[in-house]
């Protein structure tokens, strides 16, 4: 049996502060800082911060050993506790027996029974931007593409999870969502984590974003509860939802973290996608066309269907291959409960496990020239020969995304009725910078033009 090593036995970056370590550089380069570490130390090497452990892989092999294999061993990493602070106790956050009962409780609520029924939702709030993208078309005036993707997707995640009963308050939703998600980047990025009850500025200004989403989305329950009207949504399904072991159905709080966290996941991630997606279509003309070929073929005009969207192939590769590149969540964490070896390293417990996927999504050893945009990594063929965890956007194991069937489907929904109608141009002084928060964002806004299709 070999010896296994010590971590400090690890390699680390050579160039780190003596007290915060490469905590600067994380901050400051993050995605540059992770493939410029992969490239120096390989596939596995710790990084320097302060008061705790952290351990990085990039080898499929190990991340699968840790999201399936023994995931048992690991807890979500130390970014989630701000990420709980503001989403709550839901199913990204949650642990254990807490985190199973509620996944069974919210299971249902995505089958794909379920998902039809939300289909034309999302095709009506689809069409509601077809309409007001034409005012644009043919004009050669600019549309702030980023901006009508996120209505879009704040509509539909609106309509499938609360039957529009927040119309009104979408723009506040926006500017308290954002907020939260500033917060959230700030207290990972902390060297230091000062107590909860200390009343700095910045805490302040949480609790003030805190109280303005629990009156927004404690309002919706309480509203629902008080006239329980059957509305085929995510919210109803959740709070018919009844424990099979207990009879148990969620509380208020249950309810609202739970759709807070489908709430922001469920629309934000998607308007990140869809955008990158716009920005590689117009960038690479042969793919488009090959899309709209399959599209044409196979609609002839007509709207989609859930089954004749399902039978677009190539489509599919288009999104898959556009998450490889511009992955929405860009980097993943576990923290190990007991001790562990990988790749003959002793990880003892405590430790954070960190997955950048969007290093793997790029690494050379797995994907030939992963700079270029080539949706046929994705065929039946080449998805046999891929391994499993060289790709994984939604995660993977217990914990893959819930959602990663309804985000897939919102996106083929809007994609082709978008492409149906129109050629969406982003403007070629777009430049793709990465603004890696909690999501992956371009860091400039994206601007468009539309021109109907003849």
């Amino acid at each position: 049996m070999l010896a296994t090593k010590k971590l400090n036995q690890l390699p680390y970056p050579n160039s780190f502060h003596f007290f915060l370590g490469n905590l600067l550089q994380l901050r400051n380069e993050r995605i540059q800082f992770f493939l410029e570490q992969k490239k120096a130390l390989g596939n596995i090497y710790q990084i320097k911060v302060p008061s705790r452990k952290i351990v990085v892989l990039t080898n499929p092999d190990w991340i699968k050993y840790v999201l399936v294999d023994n995931n048992k061993n690991y807890t979500k990493s130390f970014a989630y506790d701000s990420i709980k602070l503001f989403l709550g106790n839901g199913l990204l956050t949650s642990e254990g027996e807490f985190w199973k009962r509620q996944r069974r409780l919210s299971q249902p609520a995505f089958h794909k029974e379920k998902l039809s029924l939300m289909f034309k939702n999302m095709m009506v709030q689809t069409e509601k931007s077809l309409k007001r993208l034409e005012k644009y078309a043919d004009t050669n005036l600019s549309i702030n593409l980023s901006k009508e993707l996120y209505k879009l997707t704040l509509d539909i995640v609106n309509s499938t999870l609360f039957y529009n009963e927040i119309d009104n308050t979408t723009d506040r939703i926006y500017k308290v969502v954002s907020k939260g998600n500033e917060y959230i980047t700030k207290r990972i990025d902390s060297p230091i984590q000062l107590p909860e009850w200390l009343p700095t500025p910045s805490r302040m200004k949480e609790k003030e974003v805190l109280k303005e989403m629990d009156e927004i989305f404690f309002s919706v329950i309480e509203r629902r509860r008080k006239n329980p009207t059957q509305h085929e949504d995510l919210l109803s399904m959740l709070m018919e939802a009844k424990d099979e072991e207990t009879g148990e159905a969620m509380t208020n709080r249950q309810l609202r973290d739970e759709i807070i966290t489908i709430f922001v996941a469920g629309h934000e991630t998607t308007q990140i996608a869809l955008g990158w997606i716009f920005y590689l279509l117009t960038n690479n003309a042969e793919v488009l066309q090959r899309l709209l070929h399959e599209i044409d073929n196979s609609l002839h005009g007509e709207a989609p269907t859930i089954q004749n969207i399902r039978s677009l192939h190539y489509l599919k590769q288009v999104i898959d291959e556009s998450m490889r590149c511009f992955p929405p969540a860009w980097i993943l964490g576990r923290k190990t409960i007991e001790k562990d070896v990988i790749d003959g390293y002793e990880i003892p417990a405590g430790t954070n496990v960190i997955m950048p996927i969007y290093v793997v999504h790029h690494d050379e050893q797995y994907w030939e020239n992963p700079s270029i945009f080539n949706p046929d990594r994705f065929t039946f063929e080449n998805v046999k020969l891929q391994h499993k965890y060289a790709y994984f956007p939604f995660g993977g194991g217990p914990r893959l995304c819930i959602g990663n069937n309804f985000a897939i489907q919102e996106m083929q929904v809007v994609i082709v009725m978008v492409l149906q109608k129109y050629r969406i141009i982003v403007n070629k002084d777009f430049i793709p910078d990465l603004n890696p928060l909690v999501t992956l964002h371009p860091k400039n806004e994206i601007f468009a033009k539309v021109y109907k299709r003849k």
